[in-house]
C-alpha cells in the first residue's frame, strides 16, 4: 500500500492495517522527516520518529538507570543478535516489565502524534515478517477518531447486509 495525503490520511492507513490484520512496516515521510511503525497482525509493536527519544535515554533521565548501566546494555545489544534494549534490561533485572511496557507504548503514542502533524504526508506499507519480542503492543483503534470508527462500522454492516451476512455493530463513544 503506497499513498499520499491526496486520498488517504494516517488514520485511514492505520484503520486498513488494523482491519486487515497486516504484518509489516508502515514507512511515514514528510519532506526530510521519516519514521516507521511496525505491525504484527494489525497491532502496533514499535514506532520511530526522528523526534521520539530512545527508551534507554528516557530511563537514564528518570534515574531508573545510570549512564554506565545503559552503555553496558548497548554493548550487549551490539555484540549479539538484535534484541531490543528493553528486553536486555529486563534480563539484567534493572527494570520491570511494566516500566518497559509503559515506555514502549508512550514511544508509539509520541511517534503517531508526530506523524499526524506532518504535512504533506506520504506513506508506504511494506509486508515483512515482523515478530513480537514480547506482549507489548497497542491497537490501531486507539489512534482513530470515534467518528471514523463508527462510519466504518456502519459501512461494514451495510456491506454485510448486501451480501446476505448481517453483522451486529456497536458504536464507539
Amino acid at each position: 500500500m503506497k499513498a499520499n495525503s491526496s486520498g488517504f490520511n494516517l488514520y485511514d492507513a492505520l484503520l486498513l492495517i488494523g482491519l486487515e490484520g497486516r504484518t509489516g512496516e508502515l514507512v511515514v515521510e514528510s519532506g526530510n522527516n521519516i519514521g516507521s511503525l511496525f505491525f504484527h497482525e494489525g497491532r502496533i509493536l514499535l514506532a520511530f520518529s526522528p523526534y521520539t527519544r530512545a527508551i534507554g535515554d528516557l530511563l537514564v533521565e528518570q534515574a531508573v538507570l545510570t549512564d554506565a548501566e545503559l552503555l553496558d546494555v548497548l554493548k550487549q545489544q551490539m555484540t549479539g543478535p538484535h534484541t531490543p534494549v528493553g528486553t536486555l534490561l529486563l534480563k539484567t533485572g534493572k527494570v520491570t516489565f511494566p516500566i518497559i511496557e509503559t515506555m514502549v507504548q508512550e514511544q508509539i503514542r509520541r511517534a503517531i502524534k508526530d506523524f499526524s502533524g506532518w504535512n504533506p504526508l506520504d506513506f508506504n506499507f511494506v509486508a515483512k515478517d515482523v515478530k513480537p519480542f514480547d506482549t507489548i503492543h497497542l491497537p490501531v483503534y486507539e489512534f482513530i477518531p470515534a467518528d471514523i470508527i463508527n462510519s466504518t462500522l456502519v459501512f461494514v454492516a451495510g456491506l454485510a447486509n448486501v451480501v446476505g451476512h448481517p453483522v451486529k455493530t456497536q458504536a464507539v463513544g
